[in-house]
């Protein structure tokens, strides 16, 4: 498929400057007008963890409460909104993890840790630690972010994250440690390749990136200890053009430049290499330097996305990776995904640029409200750019 039916150009013409604060509150207005938070036939929810559903939206929620702790929006408080979105998901029985399904997109898992570090509730902390001995009890399984283990380290760091700071929580906190521990034990102890469904794939969704990314975040000592040269190798696998492969080659081409986006591309090795860093030796964080560079002129020149705007595979995903405060490119991406412009090219036919589908799509499926599907995470980068916050992708290195 062409470039050009993935991405649209930088127009000519000056893109008029968003109110941060202003898209914000549209954004969370078309989550609770299209998407309120009950649950009938008519407005059916899928539960996908932090993923997308009634739970991610309770995590957008929650998290935006802490931003603007004494903000109400339409009577409410973010963290009372936040609890009215939690409460769906626990009126559905979910299945327990499994190693091939415990990432953050996993319902039961994402929803305990929402629990425990809303109602400050170590045992609901201690009952995802108890999971731990099914997810790792084998070889079996998936090690990426959204499905496989490096997202349950996601959902263990971020309830230790809480508990760490909270008086008499010494023993929960150690319990999530050792999860923890064990679970990026797991991973290490898992032979090359990794692989999603039968691929090796080098992205932050289901990849390589993805996982060391975890790993070092979680960890809280010898953070990059034997990843040096996996990471080196990744940084070899850059194409000229500054993006990476979805997957791995077995010889080197330009024939899958195509995705450039968080889940695959550069915009998600951006993001990682960015948090990660300073957590390698010297010599290795010289040769990131220049390959983020090159990714983010790859996400200037190609990630103005025809998708919906949202952050697995859309244009507010990709500004992200303009991660100093200082690079206006971060404001220009964000220019084109406010509110006016999607509604302009909604109407418009052919749309200019923005899938015309995304706002009829408003009430149909709530995807169009999901934390890396919709709203929610156009709505946490709007937050980000009001209160001129670290650019961090909420659910996978903000904590």
């Amino acid at each position: 498929m062409p470039h050009s039916s993935r991405h649209f150009a930088h127009h000519r013409e000056a893109v008029k400057a968003p109110h941060f604060h202003n898209e914000f509150l549209q954004s969370i207005t078309r989550i609770v007008t299209y998407n309120p938070p009950v649950h009938t036939c008519s407005t059916g929810w899928s539960f996908s963890g932090l993923y997308s559903g009634p739970t991610s939206v309770a995590y957008l929620f929650y998290r935006i409460s802490l931003l603007y702790p004494e903000i109400t929006f339409k009577r409410q408080s973010y963290r009372e909104w936040a609890e009215e979105y939690l409460k769906l998901g626990l009126q559905v029985r979910e299945s327990p993890p499994d190693p091939k399904h415990c990432g953050i997109a996993n319902e039961l898992l994402a929803s305990l840790a929402l629990r425990s570090i809303m109602h400050n509730d170590a045992d609901v902390a201690q009952r995802i630690c108890a999971y731990e001995k099914t997810i790792n009890g084998s070889s079996d399984g998936s090690n990426e972010w959204l499905y496989g283990r490096a997202g349950y380290l996601y959902l263990l760091r971020l309830c230790r994250s809480h508990f760490e700071t909270q008086s008499g929580s010494g023993a929960v906190t150690a319990a999530l440690t050792q999860a923890i521990e064990r679970t990026i034990k797991r991973i290490l102890d898992t032979p090359l390749p990794w692989t999603w469904h039968g691929k090796e794939y080098l992205g932050a969704a289901h990849g390589y990136i993805g996982i060391i990314t975890q790993v070092v975040l979680s960890r809280t000592q010898n953070h990059s200890s034997g990843l040096e040269d996996l990471v080196e190798a990744l940084l070899k696998m850059q194409y000229p053009s500054g993006n990476f492969p979805s997957s791995a080659q077995k010889e080197f081409s330009n024939h899958d430049d195509r995705l450039v986006q968080f889940c695959h591309g550069s915009p998600g090795f951006v993001i990682s290499l960015s948090s990660i860093a300073t957590y390698f030796p010297p010599d290795l964080q010289k040769k990131m330097g220049p390959a983020v560079e090159n990714s983010r002129a790859d996400v200037w020149n190609r990630g103005l996305l025809t998708k919906p705007p949202c952050l697995c595979h859309g244009i507010v995903g990709n500004a992200l990776a303009f991660t100093q405060p200082d690079d206006d490119r971060f404001e220009k991406l964000l220019a084109y995904s406010t509110t006016e412009l999607i509604e302009a090219n909604a109407k418009a036919d052919p749309p200019r640029g923005v899938d015309k589908g995304w706002l009829q799509d408003a009430g149909r499926d709530d995807a169009f409200v999901g934390l890396y599907t919709g709203e929610a995470g156009r709505a946490w980068v709007w937050a980000l750019a009001d209160k001129n916050m670290p650019r961090t992708c909420i659910g996978y290195n903000d904590i």
